[in-house]
């Protein structure tokens, strides 16, 4: 049974504290079983995140990060198009009355029944606007920890599985080159890997990493790099690499005309990869994130990704 299959059969959702820990436990436990050292580092922060620590990322010359934990279920997809910005912006925009219009209705329902009821319709509109702002919030909740979506086989069970499969296929030479983290509570605002970020300021500062989200559903794999990180003396080895590698086609962005949020993010030397397909007009895009449709992830995209990391990491 492959990676994937894997974590598909016997951990289909990381959403609750007994399902994160239940995966944290075998992810440990498979880490040591390839011959590396892990661990779970806790924050005490407001999630109290708990992120999956493989190899020594302090050592390491390259990080590799995927987040593990899963989203709840939305209402629509989250749409994504990295390399258009504007699309990407207006459908941002287009989520805005997802969040508005079950507190206007609210708002509105509520204030005509108090109205009817109390015959005062200055406490009505009063109470009826602060039901409709409450109703925002709960929306708003319910989108970020509501019940779990059920299938997140993209989002993020690919990339957690790409982030495991290239731990495995590292040979012992050049392990020490390499380290690996599962970030906690991406979903929740990138928080698990802001935490790691926090307490850990050499690797946030100056270590490349390499952060894995949604790379199973799509032919075309995109990596997003700063300008700095482009300037590293490794980012050729890295391009190379991935030229290298077979079975899909890679594309090296510049993050600043691009837009990916993700744990990369907070990390001074981050890398975005993603996989997309591609449409004409709105170009590569992502979809079927956060819904029941997330059902995909492709064993080619995590083989390129081996293939291409693997080669990078001995050429360090």
């Amino acid at each position: 049974m492959s990676i994937i299959e894997t974590l598909v059969e016997k951990f289909p959702i990381r959403k609750s504290k007994a399902q994160k820990a239940a995966f944290r436990e075998w992810a440990v436990a498979y880490a040591q079983e390839q011959g590396y050292e892990a661990h779970v580092e806790t924050a005490r922060n407001i999630a109290r995140c708990h992120n999956v620590v493989i190899g020594d990322p302090e050592t390491a010359e390259v990080v590799f990060t995927g987040h593990y934990d899963t989203p709840a279920t939305m209402p629509i997809p989250n749409f994504i198009t990295p390399c258009n910005v504007l699309v990407y912006l207006l459908y941002q925009l287009l989520l805005v009355p997802v969040l508005l219009v079950p507190g206007l209705l609210t708002g509105a329902l509520g204030g005509y029944v108090l109205k009817l009821l109390t015959g005062n319709a200055e406490l009505a509109a009063s109470i009826g606007g602060l039901l409709g702002f409450v109703m925002v919030y709960v929306t708003l909740g319910l989108m970020m920890f509501g019940p779990a979506n059920r299938n997140n086989v993209n989002d993020n069970t690919s990339g957690t599985a790409a982030v495991l499969e290239l731990m495995e296929r590292i040979p012992p030479e050049n392990r020490s080159k390499a380290a690996f983290i599962l970030f906690d509570n991406e979903e929740k605002g990138m928080l698990g890997s802001a935490a790691y970020a926090s307490k850990h300021k050499a690797v946030k500062k100056e270590k490349l990493l390499i952060n894995m989200d949604c790379v199973g559903d799509g032919e075309h794999m995109l990596f997003f790099a700063n300008k700095r990180t482009r300037n590293l003396p490794c980012f050729p080895q890295l391009e190379e690499a991935m030229h290298a590698a077979t079975g899909r086609n890679f594309l090296m962005n510049k993050l600043e005309s691009c837009i990916y949020p993700s744990d990369q993010a907070n990390y001074k030397y981050g890398i975005a990869v993603c996989a997309c397909n591609k449409m004409k007009v709105i170009g590569y895009y992502c979809d079927k994130i956060h819904t029941k449709k997330d059902t995909i992830c492709e064993q080619v995209n995590l083989d390129f990704l081996a293939e291409g990391l693997t080669d990078f990491v001995s050429r360090l």
